[in-house]
């Protein structure tokens, strides 16, 4: 059981970093299942953020310009979004404008969600073509929820990352009861406290019978 179930657009220009990302953390390590649609990888994921178990649908929308006409469907009821670029592609995060217009194109109010961008780093500094100065100052820009680079190769950051997301749109739209495990455990302390209440009077009996 799950107190809240999120979904999650992984967005932005395809590229090595974007696809290593998704291909090495999202599947093989993150996944606990895994779905292909037009234009979309689907995988699932679950975490606890807060003793909240949250379940996770985390949708890849392809960059390609022929699956883009369905982005607005993709769109639809996400909770939250991650902008990931590569540091090795400029062009990658020069457009986030297009990227941004386009998710953000028929949002009200009331539906808009955080967003974090995510720079995807290599192992060797020399191949960098973007700064992290750069990535966070148009992150500031465009007053995003947040600014992340992750390496890929390690993995670190990567859990952080995830944990974040679910913890801003755990504000947004917060469960509507307590968390499923403060709640077992209250029970389970309600029970506790019956079952030793029963044993009392069963000794207090047994004493009287004597």
């Amino acid at each position: 059981m799950y107190d809240a179930n999120f979904k999650i657009l992984l967005f932005g220009d395809d590229t090595e970093g974007k696809k290593t990302f998704t291909q090495k953390f999202m599947i093989n390590l993150f996944s606990e299942g895994h779905e292909d649609t037009i234009g979309v990888d689907f995988e699932v994921k679950s975490l606890l953020v807060d003793e909240y178990k949250i379940k996770l649908q985390i949708w890849d929308i392809s960059g390609e310009g022929r699956f883009r006409s369905f982005l607005p469907t993709y769109i639809s009821h996400a909770r939250g979004g991650l902008f990931v670029y590569d540091v090795t592609e400029k062009s990658s995060l020069t457009n986030i404008d297009f990227w941004l217009d386009i998710v953000k194109k028929d949002l009200t109010e009331e539906k808009t969600f955080p967003i974090i961008a995510v720079g995807i780093i290599p192992d060797s500094e020399k191949e960098r073509q973007i700064f992290y100065e750069e990535g966070l100052k148009l992150a500031e820009f465009h007053r995003l929820d947040g600014f992340i680079e992750c390496n890929v190769k390690s993995g670190e950051k990567i859990e952080k990352l995830f944990g974040a997301i679910s913890k801003l749109m755990l504000e947004r739209s917060p469960p509507p009861t307590e968390p499923a495990i403060a709640k077992s455990s209250r029970k389970a302390k309600k029970n506790a406290l019956i079952a030793k209440k029963k044993r009392k009077k069963e000794k207090k009996n047994r004493k009287s019978k004597q």
